[in-house]
Protein backbone atom coordinates (compact mmCIF):
# COMPACT_ATOMS: atom_id res chain seq x y z
CA UNK A 1 0.00 0.00 0.00
CA UNK A 2 1.38 3.38 -1.08
CA UNK A 3 2.07 6.24 1.73
CA UNK A 4 -1.51 8.13 0.47
CA UNK A 5 -3.28 5.66 0.50
CA UNK A 6 -1.75 4.55 4.04
CA UNK A 7 -2.80 7.66 5.06
CA UNK A 8 -6.10 7.65 3.56
CA UNK A 9 -6.95 4.53 5.44
CA UNK A 10 -6.13 5.83 9.27
CA UNK A 11 -8.09 8.85 8.50
CA UNK A 12 -11.07 6.91 7.57
CA UNK A 13 -10.66 4.57 10.78
CA UNK A 14 -10.30 7.71 12.94
CA UNK A 15 -13.40 9.53 11.67
CA UNK A 16 -15.41 5.98 12.06
CA UNK A 17 -14.08 5.56 15.55
CA UNK A 18 -14.94 9.06 16.38
CA UNK A 19 -17.88 9.65 18.66
CA UNK A 20 -21.14 11.62 17.04
CA UNK A 21 -21.31 15.13 17.80
CA UNK A 22 -23.93 15.63 21.04
CA UNK A 23 -27.29 17.19 18.63
CA UNK A 24 -28.36 20.99 18.83
CA UNK A 25 -31.01 20.90 21.22
CA UNK A 26 -32.79 23.89 20.98
CA UNK A 27 -30.98 26.96 22.75
CA UNK A 28 -28.37 26.03 25.16
CA UNK A 29 -29.62 26.90 29.29
CA UNK A 30 -27.26 26.17 31.95
CA UNK A 31 -28.07 22.75 33.34
CA UNK A 32 -28.95 21.86 29.80
CA UNK A 33 -32.62 19.72 30.02
CA UNK A 34 -33.31 16.22 29.64
CA UNK A 35 -35.03 15.31 26.21
CA UNK A 36 -37.92 14.34 28.85
CA UNK A 37 -37.72 18.13 29.82
CA UNK A 38 -37.63 19.42 26.64
CA UNK A 39 -41.00 17.49 25.45
CA UNK A 40 -42.98 18.61 28.76
CA UNK A 41 -41.93 22.26 28.16
CA UNK A 42 -43.19 22.30 24.57
CA UNK A 43 -46.06 20.13 24.99
CA UNK A 44 -47.37 22.50 28.24
CA UNK A 45 -46.73 25.44 26.10
CA UNK A 46 -48.51 24.29 23.05
CA UNK A 47 -51.28 23.05 25.21
CA UNK A 48 -51.96 26.40 27.02
CA UNK A 49 -51.71 28.53 23.51
CA UNK A 50 -54.63 26.23 22.57
CA UNK A 51 -56.42 26.46 25.44
CA UNK A 52 -56.01 30.47 25.99
CA UNK A 53 -55.77 31.26 21.57
CA UNK A 54 -56.94 28.28 19.80
CA UNK A 55 -55.33 26.53 17.40
CA UNK A 56 -54.83 29.38 14.73
CA UNK A 57 -52.36 30.56 17.18
CA UNK A 58 -50.36 27.63 17.92
CA UNK A 59 -47.62 28.06 15.60
CA UNK A 60 -43.84 26.58 16.13
CA UNK A 61 -42.99 30.11 16.47
CA UNK A 62 -45.10 31.10 19.68
CA UNK A 63 -44.57 27.69 20.97
CA UNK A 64 -41.13 28.43 20.76
CA UNK A 65 -41.58 31.78 22.27
CA UNK A 66 -43.43 30.62 25.38
CA UNK A 67 -41.53 27.17 26.38
CA UNK A 68 -38.37 28.79 25.93
CA UNK A 69 -36.92 26.06 23.69
CA UNK A 70 -35.57 26.95 20.13
CA UNK A 71 -37.54 25.92 17.01
CA UNK A 72 -34.86 23.70 15.71
CA UNK A 73 -35.59 21.24 18.57
CA UNK A 74 -38.96 21.79 18.30
CA UNK A 75 -38.43 20.63 14.93
CA UNK A 76 -36.72 17.03 15.73
CA UNK A 77 -39.43 16.23 17.80
CA UNK A 78 -42.71 17.04 15.94
CA UNK A 79 -42.85 18.11 11.72
CA UNK A 80 -45.31 20.44 11.67
CA UNK A 81 -47.20 21.96 14.52
CA UNK A 82 -50.60 20.54 13.64
CA UNK A 83 -48.71 17.25 14.64
CA UNK A 84 -47.46 18.70 17.71
CA UNK A 85 -50.50 20.56 18.98
CA UNK A 86 -52.60 17.17 18.53
CA UNK A 87 -50.37 15.32 21.03
CA UNK A 88 -50.33 18.36 23.12
CA UNK A 89 -54.35 18.50 23.45
CA UNK A 90 -54.10 14.42 23.71
CA UNK A 91 -51.54 14.20 26.71
CA UNK A 92 -53.85 17.57 28.29
CA UNK A 93 -57.08 15.23 28.05
CA UNK A 94 -55.87 12.37 29.38
CA UNK A 95 -54.80 14.06 32.66
CA UNK A 96 -57.94 16.05 32.71
CA UNK A 97 -60.34 13.44 31.93
CA UNK A 98 -59.04 9.99 32.80
CA UNK A 99 -60.74 6.94 32.31
CA UNK A 100 -62.86 5.75 35.23
CA UNK A 101 -63.11 2.07 35.90
CA UNK A 102 -65.49 1.36 38.73
CA UNK A 103 -66.39 -2.30 38.09
CA UNK A 104 -70.05 -1.10 37.07
CA UNK A 105 -68.86 -0.96 32.86
CA UNK A 106 -72.26 0.24 31.51
CA UNK A 107 -72.19 3.27 34.46
CA UNK A 108 -68.86 4.08 33.69
CA UNK A 109 -69.29 4.65 29.90
CA UNK A 110 -72.21 6.66 31.10
CA UNK A 111 -70.32 8.90 33.16
CA UNK A 112 -66.85 8.68 30.85
CA UNK A 113 -69.19 10.42 28.47
CA UNK A 114 -70.55 12.91 30.72
CA UNK A 115 -67.44 13.84 32.07
CA UNK A 116 -65.88 14.71 28.54
CA UNK A 117 -69.22 16.42 27.62
CA UNK A 118 -68.59 19.07 30.30
CA UNK A 119 -65.01 19.31 29.38
CA UNK A 120 -65.72 20.00 26.06
CA UNK A 121 -68.22 22.51 26.86
CA UNK A 122 -65.48 24.74 27.52
CA UNK A 123 -62.29 26.01 25.47
CA UNK A 124 -61.26 22.76 24.83
CA UNK A 125 -64.77 22.23 22.69
CA UNK A 126 -63.30 25.18 20.50
CA UNK A 127 -59.88 23.52 20.45
CA UNK A 128 -61.82 19.96 18.89
CA UNK A 129 -63.75 21.02 16.56
CA UNK A 130 -60.74 23.61 15.06
CA UNK A 131 -58.41 20.01 15.22
CA UNK A 132 -60.95 18.19 13.18
CA UNK A 133 -61.70 20.89 10.41
CA UNK A 134 -57.29 20.15 10.44
CA UNK A 135 -57.93 16.98 9.62
CA UNK A 136 -60.54 17.98 6.56
CA UNK A 137 -58.06 20.50 4.80
CA UNK A 138 -54.60 19.33 5.86
CA UNK A 139 -52.93 15.98 4.51
CA UNK A 140 -52.08 13.67 6.59
CA UNK A 141 -53.73 15.41 9.47
CA UNK A 142 -56.99 13.18 9.93
CA UNK A 143 -54.57 10.21 10.31
CA UNK A 144 -52.41 11.99 12.70
CA UNK A 145 -55.81 12.98 14.99
CA UNK A 146 -57.01 8.88 14.38
CA UNK A 147 -53.61 7.53 15.41
CA UNK A 148 -52.38 10.68 18.47
CA UNK A 149 -55.47 11.21 19.39
CA UNK A 150 -58.88 9.03 19.13
CA UNK A 151 -57.02 5.34 18.51
CA UNK A 152 -55.67 5.73 22.02
CA UNK A 153 -58.87 6.78 24.20
CA UNK A 154 -60.42 4.41 21.95
CA UNK A 155 -58.45 1.52 23.08
CA UNK A 156 -58.93 1.83 26.87
CA UNK A 157 -62.86 2.51 26.11
CA UNK A 158 -62.45 -0.76 24.01
CA UNK A 159 -60.39 -2.71 27.07
CA UNK A 160 -63.88 -1.18 29.05
CA UNK A 161 -66.45 -2.69 27.29
CA UNK A 162 -64.64 -6.10 26.95
CA UNK A 163 -64.12 -6.20 30.83
CA UNK A 164 -67.90 -5.52 31.33
CA UNK A 165 -68.76 -8.34 28.60
CA UNK A 166 -66.81 -10.78 31.22
CA UNK A 167 -68.30 -9.57 33.96
CA UNK A 168 -72.18 -10.20 32.26
CA UNK A 169 -72.86 -5.86 32.46
CA UNK A 170 -72.55 -5.86 28.40
CA UNK A 171 -73.84 -7.83 25.86
CA UNK A 172 -71.06 -9.88 23.93
CA UNK A 173 -72.48 -10.41 20.61
CA UNK A 174 -71.97 -6.59 20.09
CA UNK A 175 -68.32 -5.26 18.66
CA UNK A 176 -66.58 -3.27 20.98
CA UNK A 177 -66.20 -0.39 18.08
CA UNK A 178 -69.77 0.12 17.37
CA UNK A 179 -70.64 0.34 20.67
CA UNK A 180 -68.30 3.06 21.17
CA UNK A 181 -69.14 4.60 18.59
CA UNK A 182 -72.44 4.45 19.41
CA UNK A 183 -72.23 6.35 22.62
CA UNK A 184 -69.10 8.74 22.25
CA UNK A 185 -69.97 9.72 18.29
CA UNK A 186 -73.10 11.23 19.15
CA UNK A 187 -70.93 13.76 21.60
CA UNK A 188 -68.70 14.63 18.12
CA UNK A 189 -71.89 15.33 16.03
CA UNK A 190 -73.27 17.34 18.62
CA UNK A 191 -70.18 19.41 18.88
CA UNK A 192 -69.76 19.53 15.60
CA UNK A 193 -73.10 20.45 14.51
CA UNK A 194 -74.37 22.49 17.31
CA UNK A 195 -78.11 22.11 17.05
CA UNK A 196 -78.65 20.13 20.18
CA UNK A 197 -76.75 20.20 23.55
CA UNK A 198 -73.73 18.61 24.78
CA UNK A 199 -73.91 19.36 28.51
CA UNK A 200 -73.40 16.14 31.21
CA UNK A 201 -77.15 15.88 31.76
CA UNK A 202 -77.65 15.01 27.78
CA UNK A 203 -74.71 13.29 27.74
CA UNK A 204 -76.31 10.43 30.11
CA UNK A 205 -79.15 11.06 28.21
CA UNK A 206 -77.91 9.80 25.17
CA UNK A 207 -75.56 6.72 26.15
CA UNK A 208 -78.26 5.72 28.20
CA UNK A 209 -80.54 5.23 24.99
CA UNK A 210 -77.42 3.68 23.49
CA UNK A 211 -76.80 1.34 26.29
CA UNK A 212 -80.29 0.60 25.95
CA UNK A 213 -81.35 0.59 22.65
CA UNK A 214 -84.16 2.32 20.72
CA UNK A 215 -86.23 -0.99 20.43
CA UNK A 216 -89.67 -1.37 23.01
CA UNK A 217 -87.95 -4.80 23.70
CA UNK A 218 -91.87 -6.23 26.14
CA UNK A 219 -93.73 -4.97 22.62
CA UNK A 220 -91.65 -6.67 20.47
CA UNK A 221 -92.29 -9.81 22.09
CA UNK A 222 -95.64 -9.51 22.39
CA UNK A 223 -96.00 -9.37 18.65
CA UNK A 224 -93.50 -12.30 17.54
CA UNK A 225 -95.39 -14.42 20.00
CA UNK A 226 -98.74 -13.20 18.52
CA UNK A 227 -97.93 -11.93 15.07
CA UNK A 228 -101.85 -12.22 13.71
CA UNK A 229 -104.40 -11.29 16.61
CA UNK A 230 -107.96 -12.19 15.95
CA UNK A 231 -110.28 -9.40 15.47
CA UNK A 232 -114.00 -9.43 14.40
CA UNK A 233 -114.77 -9.22 10.85
CA UNK A 234 -116.43 -5.71 10.39
CA UNK A 235 -119.28 -5.13 7.83
CA UNK A 236 -119.07 -2.79 5.42
CA UNK A 237 -118.28 1.10 6.63
CA UNK A 238 -121.41 2.60 7.35
CA UNK A 239 -123.78 -0.47 6.90
CA UNK A 240 -125.43 -1.76 10.33
CA UNK A 241 -125.13 -5.43 11.23
CA UNK A 242 -127.73 -7.53 10.01
CA UNK A 243 -129.54 -9.19 12.96
CA UNK A 244 -132.67 -10.24 11.00
CA UNK A 245 -133.65 -13.68 12.05
CA UNK A 246 -133.81 -16.28 9.17
CA UNK A 247 -136.43 -19.46 9.67
CA UNK A 248 -134.32 -21.29 11.23
CA UNK A 249 -134.01 -18.85 13.94
CA UNK A 250 -130.57 -18.02 13.14
CA UNK A 251 -129.76 -14.47 11.99
CA UNK A 252 -128.79 -13.64 8.51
Amino acid sequence: MDTTAATTTRRTTRLAAAPAAPPVAGRRTPGRPRNEAIETAVLDAAAGLLRDEGFASCSIEAISRRSGIGKPAIYRRWPHRTALAIDAFSRRLAAEVPLIDTGDAPQDLVEDFARLAEHYSGPDGVVLAELLAAAVLEPGAAQLLQDQFFAQRRRRLVALWRCGVDRGQLRADVAPDDAIDLIFGAGIFRLLMGHAPLDPQAARRLAQTALTGLVDHDRTRSSQANPHPTTRKQGPPGRPPNNRKTPAGGTT
